[in-house]
């Protein structure tokens, strides 16, 4: 635990990944609430039916579903932050090696939050009620993606690295 409060000090000592974070935040979850209208908001866009159907689905959903949604949305948000932010670092430090695997780690995380959405895109809505709770196995699995997924982050943002030695070149005769 004292790793993740290290890494979110350093992380968050710059205010703009608090922009990244929420940012991120609030797309997921306006991607959620808003994908089943999605030909409805194509069709007949207006703020006004943009607010009500983002207002019609939070009132709609049951508050163990709306608080997975939310509880995903906002880690999915602080691990695209941590991943930016290690990928700087790495950056920084010369390490692009590793830059593949935490690009990766960026879109691997915020899959579990859009697989309810999804699901009801691609017709597998029904599958969710075969399920003995409903979906809910699903959030609860990608709350527990997305924690461990913050660990592993904080770990490495936390871990310190030391720089191998400049090569000298040496004049061959």
């Amino acid at each position: 635990m004292n790793e993740i409060t290290k890494a979110f000090k350093e992380v968050y000592n710059q205010k703009k990944y608090y922009l990244i974070s929420g940012t991120i935040t609030a797309l997921l979850f306006l991607f959620n609430t808003l994908i089943n209208n999605y030909k409805l908001l194509k069709n007949e866009f207006s703020i006004h039916l943009f607010w009500a159907l983002i207002k019609g689905a939070v009132r709609n959903v049951e508050p163990i579903s709306l608080l997975f949604l939310v509880l995903i949305s906002l880690l999915a948000g602080i691990v695209v932050s941590m991943s930016i932010f290690l990928l700087r670092k790495q950056i920084v430090l010369g390490a692009g090696i590793g830059s593949s695997g935490i690009i990766v780690s960026i879109l691997a995380p915020a899959c579990p939050s859009c697989a309810l959405g999804l699901l009801s895109i691609l017709g597998l809505g029904g599958f969710l009620a075969v399920l003995p709770f409903k979906g809910l196995e699903l959030g609860f699995l990608g709350v527990i993606v997305l924690a461990f997924s913050i660990w592993f982050l904080a770990r490495k943002i936390t871990t310190n690295v030391c720089l191998p030695p400049k090569r000298s070149k040496r004049k061959k005769n």
